[in-house]
């Protein structure tokens, strides 16, 4: 199995009545099945499995279990070990003994797709009622040039979007308009686990004092992945939900929608 997120393929190219043979990239899209254990442990035991882009495994592990609530910091994970079992690939992690991993076994049922965030759960009604650290951001009001300066910033850094056009990406910016850090993934969900996983890592939450832009559309669950990591500002080129406006709201979160180098919305 490709562990790149793009392949080549050969495709017809069909215009003006006619075909022509041609060769073109599509995004690869893997399943990926996340084990856990205790240190001392000899047994994992599956979480989940979902499909992915097959890369940057590591951030995708440490974003989707800080989001989960199932650890608090980088160093509650002692190693992660990615191998490919021809079918798919596993990541075998390895918890400190502190981290109660098994209450949150079997909360999905089946498997989360790609383009899936909540699918599956079993404890919906605890994300609405999820209670949120206060955001706390020293950051009053970031320039309209700044915010309308980010998606070309970030699409000059898509270039597997630009071969393929089917991944998703999300970036950090600091306040004054600089970016920290991009990640891309066939599912929106997994390119934002991705982004806060690495930034888990290199101790840059929470991001109170930061933007973060999504490629598409906002949904519920990108909102609540963004409160997780202590986000002030979560700006996208497609359109919010009805219900993460909401939450947005509730949560003190500034949310920008459509947005462009000529205007974007405040939701």
């Amino acid at each position: 199995m490709s562990h790149n997120k793009i392949q080549s393929t050969e495709i017809s190219k069909v215009s003006n009545n006619e075909s022509k043979k041609m060769s073109d990239y599509v995004a690869v899209e893997a399943p990926l099945e996340i084990r856990l254990a205790s240190k001392g442990e000899d047994e994992y035991a599956t979480l989940l499995i979902t499909m992915c882009s097959p890369e940057n495994i590591e951030d995708l592990v440490h974003g989707y279990l800080f989001t989960e609530s199932i650890i608090c910091k980088a160093n509650d994970i002692i190693n992660i070990t990615v191998f490919d079992n021809q079918l798919g690939l596993i990541a075998e992690v390895k918890l400190d003994q502190s981290v109660n991993y098994k209450k949150h076994l079997n909360k999905r049922q089946g498997v989360a797709h790609a383009s899936c965030g909540i699918c599956g759960k079993t404890d919906f009604d605890e994300l609405l009622t999820f209670k949120y650290n206060k955001l706390k951001s020293s950051v009053t009001n970031i320039p309209e040039t700044i915010i309308q300066s980010l998606p070309e910033k970030l699409n000059q850094q898509q270039q597997a979007f630009k071969q393929t056009g089917g991944l998703h990406a999300c970036a950090i910016f600091d306040n004054k308009g600089d970016l920290l850090c991009v990640r891309e993934d066939i599912g929106r969900h997994n390119a934002l686990d991705k982004l806060i996983g690495v930034a888990l890592q290199k101790q840059f939450l929470p991001l109170s004092d930061c933007i973060i832009l999504l490629s598409g559309r906002i949904s519920f669950e990108l909102v609540h992945k963004s409160l997780t990591a202590g986000v002030s500002t979560l700006a996208a080129i497609g359109a919010p939900s009805s219900l993460s406006v909401e939450i947005a709201r509730l949560n003190g979160l500034m949310l920008l929608g459509f947005v462009n180098s000529d205007c974007y919305n405040v939701y």
